[in-house]
């Protein structure tokens, strides 16, 4: 892949993610209320997982990305700068975002010919501070 195509690639993986979430978030609070939110994360998780086997790098995965409002990679959607570096077989992937959202760092690894991401970083950007980078879960 080249560096455009890394960069689409980190950004197919977060747009799929975000409409996940914004299929199963606005269940969560009846699902709550009655007292199935077992079920409804049981479902989000499988799915999830369809997703993660087709972008994120094979290893066992305790936590799933939460559900959360506005989805986890909202801020993405306002990309407004892009950086690919290169370290043979490796690669990051930063998103810098607009309006003092946050910002990514995917980092990923090709094996066998295939980019896949292993894991991912974000920080708050604001026009004032730019905090340290920290690790996110998948």
């Amino acid at each position: 892949m080249n560096d455009r195509e890394l960069v689409e690639f980190v950004l197919a993986f977060a747009g799929e993610i975000n409409a996940l979430q914004r299929r199963y978030a606005p269940h969560l609070p009846a699902e709550r209320e009655q007292g199935r939110t077992a079920a409804l994360l049981e479902a989000y998780r499988a799915e999830a997982g369809l997703i993660y086997a087709r972008y994120l790098t094979e290893r066992e995965r305790t936590y799933y990305t939460p559900l959360s409002v506005p989805p986890t990679y909202a801020a993405m959607e306002e990309m407004t700068l892009s950086t690919v570096e290169r370290m043979n077989d490796r690669a990051v992937v930063e998103i810098i975002t607009s309006g003092g959202l946050l910002d990514y760092r995917f980092k990923l690894v090709c094996r066998e010919g295939e980019w896949r991401i292993n894991s991912y970083q974000q920080r708050v950007h604001t026009e004032t501070r730019i905090r340290r980078w920290v690790y996110g879960d998948f």
